[in-house]
């Protein structure tokens, strides 16, 4: 069953640290755009949130979103100085007090407010990303959830335009057995009338007219059209990502579409083109969101 490219999903569970709370939104998109935004001091597990999220989808701009909401505020912490900085301070402040005779030694005060030590929060030990990957994988599977349900709607839909391309084309078939032989009437009728009292080589106008007529049969075209119809259809029961084989058919019916109005002498024939080219249009604009 195909996937929509559309989705939601979200889990939260609690941890050693805290509250985890994991919110992932798709859209469509030609390829694999990930986004991914964590809390700072989990960045060491950045790339396995991205290799789990591939596990489940293909295709679509993805954005996931992982918070956390601590039990104990506060996260083991580690003072930050930089003493090269420290050294620069000490040099200018000197440097100012002998250019403009200022008075006083610069003092820890002076430095502590120009920031040469920082707390910082140490990284979260590697026994929490065991924590993670349950609660990470159930709002994944709760997106895939909604993307499914979503391609199922996309799925019917695709299903009844199949419908009405089929219904089309059988309309098509039984005008296009008539059309040779027809037009090839109304060839021989308008020759005769513009070389009355002329003589031609007979034999030679009937090779003509019906090499003529031969150009205006659409047999190949629906038989074609039919083809990619049916592997259509094959494709929709897949369950693998779909989307790009799905828009690769519909351009081969626009295709065919195309070559049938543009061969057939007959109007009803063309206005069936049409109606197949909107079809496939509105096929072609629900394909643009399947994975």
């Amino acid at each position: 069953m195909i996937r929509s490219m559309t989705g939601y999903g979200k889990a939260e569970g609690k941890t050693s640290l805290g509250t985890i709370r994991v919110e992932i939104r798709s859209l469509n998109h030609r390829f694999l755009e990930l986004n991914v935004r964590l809390p700072r001091q989990f960045s060491p597990f950045e790339l396995r949130v991205r290799e789990m999220v591939r596990e489940y989808i293909a295709r679509g701009k993805v954005d996931l979103t992982l918070r956390l909401d601590r039990t104990d505020q506060r996260l083991p912490l580690s003072l930050g100085v930089d003493w090269d900085l420290a050294a620069s301070y000490v040099a200018i402040l000197r440097e100012a007090k002998a250019r403009f005779d200022l008075s006083g030694e610069p003092s820890l005060d002076h430095l502590i407010r120009l920031g040469f030590i920082s707390l910082e929060e140490m990284e979260v030990e590697e026994g929490v990303w065991e924590e993670m990957e349950p609660i990470l994988r159930r709002a994944l599977k709760e997106l895939l959830g909604s993307r499914l349900r979503e391609g199922e709607a996309i799925c019917r839909d695709m299903v009844g335009r199949l419908e009405i391309l089929d219904d089309t084309i059988r309309q098509m078939e039984s005008m296009a057995q008539r059309i040779p032989e027809a037009y090839r009437e109304r060839l021989l009728n308008r020759i005769r009338r513009l070389t009355e009292g002329v003589e031609l080589d007979r034999e030679r106008l009937e090779q003509e007219v019906a090499y003529m007529a031969d150009k205006a049969d659409i047999t190949e075209e629906l038989v074609r059209l039919k083809s990619h119809i049916q592997a259509f259809r094959d494709q929709l029961q897949k369950e693998e990502p779909v989307g790009r084989a799905l828009e690769f058919l519909l351009q081969e019916m626009n295709r065919e579409a195309n070559t049938i109005a543009s061969k057939s002498p007959d109007l009803a024939i063309v206005q069936g083109a049409i109606r197949v080219k909107e079809e496939v249009e509105k096929l072609r604009e629900q394909a643009q969101n399947v994975e």
